[in-house]
């Protein structure tokens, strides 16, 4: 039996109903009734592989996860080894301005959000001094002057950096050991201009997602936060697996692009088999910022 796309079969089944009621006084019932039958067949027999969602194939994961954790934003064309973290993360909220309390609130939830996600440890400190993370909320006017203090001046100064904070709502910063791992990390959102972008939230969840090793920025992978083409505020179910991924244990920093590309397809099977890809949709939003926003 020859069967359509699901889409074209929905929209057939809908209309073969509006015109078996059209002409009900010019063609008999029961050939009427054979048609349905035969398009509720078709929608009966969609496999799920079918039905499944495009960024849920293998290979769209794979080429996902080296776009975004091996290419780096304002570098074209470049790829790096893996990073990620591997001691565990002290987190300092640095309110310089804006409602301290609420900011407080949205980061604890999104940095235990991604820890619960990756599996890695992570706390939070109140001081500068315990921590290795810092998140700081300030005024857009000081941006350079905090990125020229974490990377120092002659960094801050390259075209790559300098384009980064003149189109950039907000910035992600990071330090890595010989051994490749993230040792320490800066995400400055200018709390006046993101409020004004209506991108305070969006900078909380798509920097903090990135400082745990996911760096780049990439219209190829959708939907994310990590595209400039979502429309979503909120890390999406291909977010959550490719932040599964990034912490596999069949994965080390240091990694290059030929090694992971051998170590994927054994990562993706187990996550399959774990069932992180098909309830990625519901897991994503537990414990997340978007179910305390009632989104």
């Amino acid at each position: 039996m020859l069967c359509l796309p699901h889409r074209q079969l929905k929209g057939l089944f809908f209309s073969t109903l509006r015109a078996s009621f059209a002409s009900s006084l010019r063609a008999p019932w029961a050939l009427k009734a054979l048609g349905i039958g035969l398009l509720l067949s078709c929608l009966a027999t969609v496999s799920p592989s079918q039905a499944a969602e495009r960024w849920q194939r293998a290979a769209v994961l794979a080429d996902s996860f080296m776009e975004v954790a091996l290419k780096r934003e304002y570098l074209l064309g470049s790829s790096a080894s893996l990073v990620r973290w591997q001691k565990p993360i002290t987190v300092w909220v640095d309110s310089q301005l804006g409602d301290s309390s609420l900011q407080r609130q949205m980061s604890e939830i999104q940095f235990r959000h991604l820890s619960t996600i990756t599996g890695h440890p992570l706390s939070f400190v109140p001081s500068a001094r315990e921590a290795n993370l810092r998140i700081a909320f300030i005024a857009r006017e000081n941006m350079t002057r905090e990125a020229a203090a974490y990377v120092g001046k002659q960094q801050a100064a390259t075209p790559g950096m300098r384009k980064a904070l003149r189109e950039g709502v907000c910035l992600t910063l990071f330090k890595t050991g010989p051994d490749h791992a993230i040792t320490s990390g800066l995400i400055l959102i200018p709390a006046d201009y993101a409020r004004q972008k209506a991108r305070l939230v969006d900078c909380v969840v798509e920097e903090s997602a990135q400082l745990m090793g996911l760096p780049n920025d990439s219209d190829n992978v959708f939907p994310s936060v990590f595209s400039d083409v979502t429309v979503d505020t909120w890390l999406s179910p291909l977010d959550y697996v490719l932040l599964k991924m990034l912490y596999a244990s069949e994965l080390s920093p240091g990694m290059s692009a030929t090694q992971i590309r051998a170590a994927l397809p054994a990562v993706i099977q187990r996550l399959a088999e774990q069932g992180e890809l098909s309830h990625a949709i519901h897991r994503v939003r537990q414990g997340s910022l978007r179910e305390w926003a009632g989104d």
